[in-house]
């Protein structure tokens, strides 16, 4: 069985990244250290990791390249650009902010924050107004015009994945031109479903301080139970970190009307049935002593007086605002250069809280990593007049079943359970067929919308135990392969007098 993860969807996120090589220090650390625990684990399991699903737009961002979402994809051919375009115009290897004063500016300086902005109101002196933007440069410019240019590089992957994609626009980002149209979204799903028998998934993003459940969508393909058993284990996966579980829908929803499309978390769980999570690391709001209710709110309906607490906090905290520095602009002569740093305080925590934010993502990690199938085999032979009779028993003791979720009983793609007796050339079977099916094996954690009640205890629907039999004539060592669904496959030889 395997366990997936991955960071860096987002260029601009790199607090992602950063956890995926947390958690694979500390795990090499534990090994190295001899915790058996793990060792023995991993004997029978796998970690597999990306830490970077958009090596590109991640590097380009750290070489000073303006923010971007994703990936480098151009503008389509024959798209013009024109506007202002964000760009490092000082030569300090940043793209950070630029003002300039002008009466029409719906800018002006914050009075309680020095070097901070905010939104101008009615009551402002038009003297005191200024235009506020990213550092950069008029591109196409008929020198009259002052307008944002469309993003250079526009494409979100995480709404480029087959589930329930379709064309997606928001904030100037799209989705790809089809589902799985960018060599990274399929560089990704290739190299996960090459891995059949990955068993849970964690894909890590920034920045709300908290974990991602299902439904995604109001008309969700899962079943009550999946849904159900999903949110029962992200609140366990969450505690002591102080991050929240949210559904994506509703609760995460930009467009409650609209449907969330083309989300890798949602492309493992449901088209391809595999328990994931989508882990919004880092909570700036939570550094600063600020609760953030309702986070979709703070993206499309901006109170100014939570981003002013938050920025005071920061500022309080951190080197949150670089100072306001003036140069000539090439195009708009005499600007100011500098502001808020949102990618050390916003979007990523700032650098001497970053390993902390990584320990939560970690502990979160590591126990998704722990709910996978862990199979047990035993075999017995017993002598029976001419034959031999093999059984083969397996019992599943980790959280979740060998199919995953629910809906993974009606997905192609997913592993069956199944025990093969290779040919023997002393040995031949007397009773029934050589490959033998079995159910899939229930997992503690109790498929089920119910769930483990205390006050109405049951046994599951699904049995973690199964057991085949084979009965057999001849002498010699037989080899029986077996594939247990998402709890993995293997062989094993049994010797017969």
């Amino acid at each position: 069985p395997g366990f997936w993860l991955d960071g860096g969807t987002h260029a601009a996120e790199w607090t992602s990244v950063m956890s995926c090589i947390f958690s694979i220090s500390r795990w090499i650390e534990l090994i190295e250290s001899g915790d058996q625990r793990l060792i023995e684990w991993l004997k029978k399991h796998t970690i597999y990791i990306m830490p970077c699903v958009s090596p590109d737009g991640f590097s380009a961002m750290f070489e000073g390249k303006p923010f971007l979402r994703s990936c480098m994809r151009p503008p389509a051919p024959g798209r013009v650009r024109s506007g202002l375009d964000p760009q490092d115009i000082d030569g300090d290897g940043e793209v950070r902010w630029m003002r300039w004063r002008d009466p029409a500016g719906p800018y002006v300086p914050d009075e309680s924050i020095s070097g901070f902005m905010r939104p101008r109101t009615l009551a402002d002196d038009p003297d005191d107004a200024f235009f506020f933007a990213p550092e950069g440069l008029f591109v196409e410019w008929d020198g009259v015009e002052w307008k944002q240019a469309p993003r250079q590089f526009g494409l979100d992957l995480n709404r480029n994945f087959p589930s329930h994609w379709s064309p997606f626009s928001m904030f100037g980002m799209d989705g790809g031109t089809f589902s799985l149209s960018e060599p990274e979204s399929r560089a990704l799903i290739d190299a996960f479903t090459a891995r059949p028998f990955i068993g849970a998934g964690l894909t890590n993003h920034t920045y709300t301080g908290c974990i991602l459940t299902q439904p995604s969508r109001e008309n969700s393909p899962l079943g009550d139970g999946d849904i159900l058993l999903l949110e029962r284990l992200a609140n366990e996966l969450v505690i002591g970190t102080d991050y929240r579980v949210f559904r994506i829908y509703p609760d995460f929803a930009y467009n409650k009307k609209k449907a969330v499309v083309g989300l890798w978390s949602d492309t493992m769980t449901t088209t391809l049935g595999v328990p994931s999570y989508t882990l919004e690391l880092w909570d700036p709001f939570k550094f600063c002593g600020l609760e953030n209710e309702d986070p979709v709110s703070f993206f499309v309906k901006p109170d100014h007086e939570q981003i002013k607490k938050l920025v005071s906090e920061m500022v309080r905290k951190t080197d949150a605002i670089t100072p306001w520095q003036e140069m000539e602009h090439p195009q708009l002569g005499t600007i100011e250069v500098g502001g808020l740093n949102y990618m050390k305080t916003v979007r990523n925590p700032p650098d001497d809280v970053l390993a902390t934010e990584c320990e939560r993502g970690y502990l979160v990690t590591d126990r998704l990593r722990q709910t996978l199938p862990n199979a047990e085999i035993s075999t017995e032979v017993e002598r029976k007049g001419e034959s031999h009779l093999i059984r083969f028993t397996v019992e599943n003791r980790g959280y979740l079943s060998t199919m995953g979720l629910d809906i993974a009983g009606e997905l192609p793609g997913t592993p069956s359970m199944s025990v093969h007796l290779k040919d023997c050339p002393n040995v031949h079977t007397v009773v029934g067929q050589t490959t033998q099916t079995m159910p899939h094996l229930g997992g503690w954690g109790l498929q089920g919308s119910s769930g483990a009640n205390s006050i109405y205890p049951s046994l599951s629907a699904r049995s973690h135990r199964q057991h085949v039999e084979f009965e057999v004539q001849g002498t010699g060592t037989v080899t029986l392969e077996y594939t247990l669904g998402r709890g993995g496959c293997g062989q094993l030889n049994i010797e017969l007098d």
